[in-house]
């Protein structure tokens, strides 16, 4: 007969739950506690972003980093105006175009003086000075043919000045001044020889109807309005271009060391070109 279970008693009298193991009694089995629920993490917000998703050294998430399906970042444009439909501001402001235009015309205006002292009658000054009677009409003091022919001497000039000068560089001394360029609206391209000259044309064209019908009658004066308009439409159009520049299918842009220069000459065999 074997012996019973030996049962260590409690020290002190306390009493305590037998042993399963030793007493072969069955006893509910004390339940584990419960897995403790992970905090709830905060909500993402632009002060807190989420948590990265991806693994130590493995590649970002494939829809976007920390947030699943969102975009992917997007690298900054780059600055300049290559292609067509550049940024706005890229476009030539109107205090440089003006500015520019006030240079050219004082250069201009420097090569005419000549023109002008060449035509005038200094006989008919003296006599007047010395006889003391006023001159009443002011085209008595000038040799009519010798002042259209210095008009026209400083014309061509002139018209060379600008026509040569946009299709080489696409400046002349008052943009490179002021730091503006001449290009083609359609692509920001240098402009051909052809738009050069039909930009010039139109506003000459305009100069000189205005010029000689203001020697056949004063109330044709009202056409210089034309011309006021044809460089006022950069005040109002979106593009900041005059008339000539529609006519001619061209725009001035801001000519910066981080824009391209469409008129550079393309670096040959063996020139590594500019860093």
């Amino acid at each position: 007969m074997s012996e019973p279970p030996h049962t260590p008693r409690p020290p002190d009298g306390e009493w305590q739950a037998p042993d399963p193991r030793v007493t072969g009694r069955d006893t509910p089995a004390q339940e584990a506690p419960a897995a403790e629920a992970p905090a709830a993490e905060a909500p993402a917000s632009p002060e807190r972003p989420p948590p990265y998703q991806g693994s130590y050294g493995g590649p970002p998430p494939a829809a976007g980093y920390g947030r699943p399906g969102g975009p992917l970042p997007m690298a900054p444009p780059l600055p300049g105006y290559g292609v067509p439909g550049g940024p706005q501001d890229a476009v030539a402001g109107r205090p440089a175009r003006l500015g520019a235009a006030i240079l050219d015309s004082v250069l201009l205006s420097i090569a005419a003086v000549p023109a002008a002292l060449f035509s005038i009658r200094w006989d008919k000054m003296e006599e007047s000075v010395s006889s003391g009677e006023p001159i009443t009409d002011p085209l008595e003091l000038y040799n009519i043919p010798r002042l259209l022919t210095g008009y026209l001497i400083v014309f061509v000039l002139g018209f060379a000045y600008f026509t040569v000068l946009h299709a080489k560089w696409g400046q002349t001394l008052g943009k490179k001044a002021f730091g503006i360029r001449l290009v083609k609206a359609a692509d920001y391209s240098a402009v051909t020889w052809g738009q050069a000259i039909a930009r010039q044309a139109f506003v000459y064209a305009i100069t000189i109807v205005t010029v000689v019908l203001n020697f056949l009658t004063p109330a044709a004066g009202i056409l210089g309005l034309v011309g006021l308009i044809d460089n006022a439409w950069i005040l109002w159009d979106e593009r900041r271009q005059s008339l000539h520049d529609k006519v001619a299918k061209t725009m001035v842009v801001k000519a910066t060391p981080w824009t391209p220069n469409p008129y550079a000459p393309a670096p040959g065999p063996g020139d590594p070109g500019k860093f």
